[in-house]
């Protein structure tokens, strides 16, 4: 367990996720990842140099057993001293509304929960309880569908409030410093339904892999890391050229498609990237839709129409226009 404690210290002062003198906010569901998370970070913070000022927990009501690991939470919280946050919301009817996936919809209420929440109790930092087995099963979702460098990052250590101090330790792990102290926590029993894709890598997926090459899990999480650090850099060079060659019109933007076209390809696709989700209000954007935009700026074809959005290329410009501007 001292080599438990050891690692997770490690990664935030190596992330430079809690500074000192952080106020941090701990996301708990009842599950063992949030419930090892809070008393980690209680321990730690005894000599870490940063504080735990609430425990706040997302109500989606989606489960038979929500409300049971909503009062688990608060009792928890009450043990520990804590202040508990709540929120209940009707995700499945804000997924229809929106026309987003149940999980999809989830996640954006949840974190806007959290930063609300965050900014009510004048934290700083957010703390969640994802995994290096979280990592692993992101990273290879990512691959089977086809995603580049950045989907292949993974999941982030820190972005914006949020900090994930246990991505470099295992639910194995967790599960036996939760054991050790005999701390109990909620089973989501809809872990158990394969048909979610993540589930079945969970379930059966990476179990065969590790099976077959023991010590796969690790390896897949660290790649997912070094991937990460790679996007990261390539993102951040993207941004700074998206924001030179790119200027905002009545119905879009406008891109100087001379200066664009000199970039390097991996450059090229970000940029594109980015312009789509602005002018596209962000929907999902695919690699074909990528490919489709760089048909257009490299001459290929005189444009083409993409989610939310109509690309043409009109002397040195490549224009992007909101889907139905141009019939106004």
């Amino acid at each position: 367990m001292v080599g438990l404690l050891q690692q997770i210290r490690q990664t935030i002062r190596r992330e430079r996720l809690l500074p000192p003198g952080a106020r941090v906010l701990v996301a708990l569901s009842g599950g063992a990842d949030s419930v090892a998370l809070t008393h980690v970070l209680l321990e730690l913070s005894e000599h870490g140099g940063f504080s735990v000022v609430a425990l706040a927990h997302f109500n989606h009501q989606l489960r038979p057993t929500a409300n049971r690991d909503e009062e688990f939470c608060r009792s928890l919280a009450s043990g520990l001293g804590l202040d508990f946050e709540v929120e209940r919301a009707d995700v499945a009817g804000y997924a229809r509304s929106q026309r987003l996936s149940v999980e999809d919809a989830a996640r954006r209420l949840r974190y806007a929960f959290l930063e609300r929440t965050a900014g009510r109790r004048g934290a700083d930092h957010v703390a969640v309880g994802h995994t290096l087995d979280d990592q692993a099963e992101t990273v290879l979702l990512k691959l089977i569908r086809g995603a580049g460098p950045t989907g292949l990052g993974g999941i982030s250590p820190r972005k914006g409030l949020i900090v994930r101090p246990l991505l470099e330790v295992t639910k194995q792990d967790l599960t036996a410093y939760l054991s050790d102290r005999g701390i109990g926590w909620m089973e989501d029993e809809t872990n158990g339904d394969l048909a979610n894709p993540r589930n079945r890598l969970r379930q059966v997926g990476l179990p065969e892999l590790e099976r077959t090459y023991p010590g796969a899990t690790r390896a897949i999480a660290r790649a997912g890391d070094s991937v990460r650090t790679d996007a990261e850099w390539l993102d951040r060079t993207a941004d700074t050229l998206f924001r030179a060659v790119t200027h905002e019109t009545a119905t879009g933007l406008e891109l100087d498609a001379v200066r664009l076209t000199a970039e390097p390809r991996a450059i090229v696709r970000r940029v594109l990237l980015m312009a789509l989700r602005v002018v596209g209000g962000h929907r999902e954007i695919g690699l074909d839709h990528i490919r489709a935009a760089e048909d257009v700026l490299d001459r290929s074809c005189g444009g083409t129409d993409v989610p939310g959005a109509r690309l043409e290329l009109q002397r040195e410009k490549l224009v992007l226009s909101k889907a139905g501007a141009l019939l106004k």
